[in-house]
């Protein structure tokens, strides 16, 4: 056993040798923020003060510069002697650190189930009358798998206002456990277990533009965005890249072309392989994002999608003028995949 100290409260705890210091502060019946649990979301971070960890599993929502000034990811950190922390970067009060983990799940039915392309499908879960899930749009909850204690994160891709239920959109992988409950048995009534909001992903106050990026199933948290943004009445110029294999492999595009016709959006949609009906964008999502300007320093960016998308935008980003703390990601990182930096 080691002991974790946690700074700015002063209190200390013990983690095993095997145990990740989340899991350690969550049996201590402390609370330290997180969401997905696989160092893909990065709400997690903390400063080390003194000693030292072993990270082995998923890191990928931690930059190497993060990473050589002492942040680590709670959730993928082992301590390999006595630590000192400092959480001062998670906006936690004393109250929450100690009360431990009030994270509830809620009990919620499927509505229904879309198939939005031939391996994307759109979830729509239902609150029962006795609960709702307040959240801000870019933030994700946790589905257990029904039938299991497996869990699976998902970004909410409707707005924030809606009260009686959340949408999801999920990519079916092969094989995948909750894949297959979701093609398989899912049917309109089912109950289903979700946790959360987690995650800090979120629209910042600022006067600069918007550059968002999303890959596949990444769409879901910017989508959700684009309709709070739209509903507040938001002047700030947005632009839209939105990657795809194919042009089959695209969706929900008719729902943000009606976006754009209330907001300053400029909508790209950039397909990899085009087909001899295709008049767009081509290539790379990435191509298209260095195509459109040769600076992009008057804008944030937000970004969602595969690691390697993630990676690419973010440099090429700030090779072209976004401040690097401007930059705010959520990769999509599958359970049991682990990610690169």
């Amino acid at each position: 056993m080691y002991d974790i100290r946690i700074e700015p409260f002063g209190e200390t705890f013990d983690c095993g040798e095997d145990e990740t210091i989340l899991a350690a502060a969550l049996r201590n019946r402390r609370y330290l923020r997180y969401g997905c649990k696989h160092g893909g979301c990065g709400t997690c971070k903390v400063q080390v003060l003194d000693g030292d960890v072993e990270i082995t599993a998923s890191n990928f929502a931690l930059p190497p510069a993060e990473r050589d000034a002492g942040t680590i990811l709670v959730c993928q950190s082992y301590p390999v002697e006595d630590c000192i922390l400092d959480v001062g970067a998670m906006n936690l009060d004393e109250d929450e650190f100690r009360r431990g983990d009030a994270t509830t799940s809620r009990a919620m039915t499927v509505e229904s189930v879309t198939a939005l392309t031939h391996d994307i499908r759109r979830l729509v879960l239902r609150h029962t009358p006795d609960g709702s899930l307040p959240f801000v749009a870019g933030q994700f909850v946790n589905v257990t798998v029904p039938g299991t204690t497996a869990q699976r994160s998902y970004s909410m891709a409707n707005g924030s206002a809606d009260i009686d239920r959340i949408e999801l959109i999920c990519k079916v992988l092969p094989g995948g456990l909750f894949s297959g409950w979701l093609t398989d048995t899912a049917a309109p009534g089912d109950p289903v277990e979700v946790s959360g909001p987690f995650g800090a992903l979120a629209v910042r106050l600022s006067h600069r533009d918007l550059v968002m990026v999303a890959g596949g199933s990444g769409l879901a948290p910017l989508l959700s965005m684009l309709i709070d943004l739209s509903r507040k009445g938001c002047e700030r110029p947005i632009s839209l890249f939105f990657g795809a294999r194919t042009a089959a492999d695209l969706y929900v595009t008719e729902e943000i072309a009606a976006l754009a016709a209330d907001l300053p959006l400029t909508f790209v949609p950039v397909v990899q392989l085009p087909d001899a009906n295709w008049a767009g964008a081509t290539g790379l999502v990435t191509d298209a994002l260095a195509a459109a300007r040769e600076s992009w320093s008057s804008s944030d960016a937000y970004l969602c999608g595969p690691p390697g998308m993630i990676d690419a935008a973010r440099d090429l980003l700030v090779a072209r003028g976004v401040r690097p703390q401007n930059v705010y990601f959520d990769a999509f990182v599958s359970t049991g995949e682990t990610a690169g930096v």
